[in-house]
């Protein structure tokens, strides 16, 4: 493996924890990955194979590799492939012939010795000796798509072996979402029975895109526990559907979860179970059961303010509209729609006023809406929140106090 530090490596804290970290990474893929770091691919194949996890400092490649064997000829490669293997073994002998063991010993030759002899490979070998073989390291895009098909040697029928074959195949699924640089908006999941042509579908949206793998896990178990596995799974089938990821810029050793990734967490759980939950949000409307609304993410309430207007040497303020609307005292369970009260249940309230504490306007002329508010507290010791209704001449329950 062979990196470019150029622009990351003060990101990691240095060189050696970006190697450390690039290793930890890949050997989830390769177990027995090596690494280091040089000015060049080719040195860095040199000497992750030479001397695994290596740091040859700047400009001093050409020289630590001189004093390596002439055997490790073949791994001076990088990102362009010998021609053939076959050729640079022949080109190792032929100099161990003429009793020359050392990479550096070759480098006194003219590059007319290695072209005449040996073509393109003689060229390119001569090139790389002396640093001359610019490789430009660029990013590749992945046009692949994000699916895992498993076949299960033996039919599952066992919820929690199921998940843990599941989570290992989510665990490479999103390690290939963190190399793209995306996110995953939504999977889809296909359980395919051993008994019959049956296909479970399953599918997994977060309250918004992420690859947390512990969300998944636990999404994808809320959503199999009332599964029936009696007709065993055989193969399965995980397709990721995803989005570019959030721009974020974290000092590379601040955590990773925020307070905010734990609540879009929580939220996606209970969206999931078909449960309302997240923030309300102001609706510029006077009917209280009107003026709010749940939106899954947190969103600043913009203040209230006066309007000033200055013209001349007079100036005007017009006062912000309902703003005493807004710090009017409002229940902690506000129902969505005001329960009408019956004669019976009105009597049996204890009112604290005589007088309404508040009173709505909504519309004009026939359509108006007047409503007085009132405290009131019920027989069982609830503290209400009621109001009567001037057009129909009754009253309503509108919310709880705590």
């Amino acid at each position: 493996m062979f990196v470019d530090i150029s622009s990351t490596a003060g990101l990691f804290g240095g060189e050696q924890q970006l190697l450390n970290e690039a290793l930890t990474v890949s050997k989830d893929f390769y177990p027995n990955v090596t690494g280091a770091i040089a000015d060049s691919p080719w040195s860095a194949q040199l000497f992750a194979k030479e001397k695994p996890s290596h740091i040859s400092p700047p400009t001093q490649e050409l020289k630590e590799i001189s004093h390596l064997p002439l055997t490790r000829l073949h791994d001076l490669e990088g990102l362009i492939a010998w021609r053939s293997q076959s050729e640079v073994e022949d080109i190792v002998d032929f100099f161990h012939l003429l009793g020359i063991h050392r990479l550096g010993e070759i480098r006194n030759f003219q590059p007319e010795s290695f072209r005449e002899r040996w073509q393109e490979t003689g060229t390119l070998i001569w090139k790389r000796l002396h640093g001359l073989d610019k490789q430009v390291i660029s990013p590749l895009l992945p046009t692949d798509s994000l699916q895992d098909y498993v076949h299960l040697d033996f039919p599952v029928s066992l919820l929690s072996f199921l998940l843990h074959c599941m989570e290992k195949s989510l665990e490479k699924l999103m390690a290939r979402l963190q190399g793209r640089g995306e996110f995953a908006r939504k999977i889809n999941l296909q359980l395919f029975c051993e008994y019959s042509g049956r296909c479970h579908l399953i599918e997994l949206s977060p309250a918004s895109p992420t690859r947390d793998l512990e969300l998944f896990m636990k999404l994808l178990e809320n959503k199999m526990a009332d599964l029936s596995l009696d007709n065993p799974i055989k193969d399965y089938e995980i397709e990721i559907i995803p989005c570019a990821e959030k721009t974020q810029q974290l000092d590379f050793w601040e955590p990773r979860v925020s307070d905010q990734d734990r609540l879009q967490q929580l939220v996606s759980v209970f969206q999931q179970a078909q449960l309302q939950t997240g923030f309300l949000k102001p609706e510029d409307e006077i009917l209280p059961e009107d003026s709010w609304t749940v939106t899954s993410l947190f969103e600043e309430d913009d203040p209230l303010q006066d309007d000033i207007e200055v013209s001349g040497a007079s100036l005007q303020i017009r006062s912000t509209y309902s703003a005493p609307l807004r710090e009017a005292p409002r229940p902690s369970r506000l129902l969505k729609k005001p329960k009408r009260l019956k004669d019976r249940d009105v009597k049996s309230l204890e009112f604290l006023s005589s007088q309404p504490i508040e009173r709505i306007e909504h519309g004009w002329w026939e359509s108006s809406r007047g409503r007085d508010y009132y405290f009131a507290v019920s027989p069982k010791g609830q503290f209400l929140w009621v109001y009567f209704d001037r057009i129909e001449n009754e009253y309503f329950l509108q919310g709880y106090f705590d």
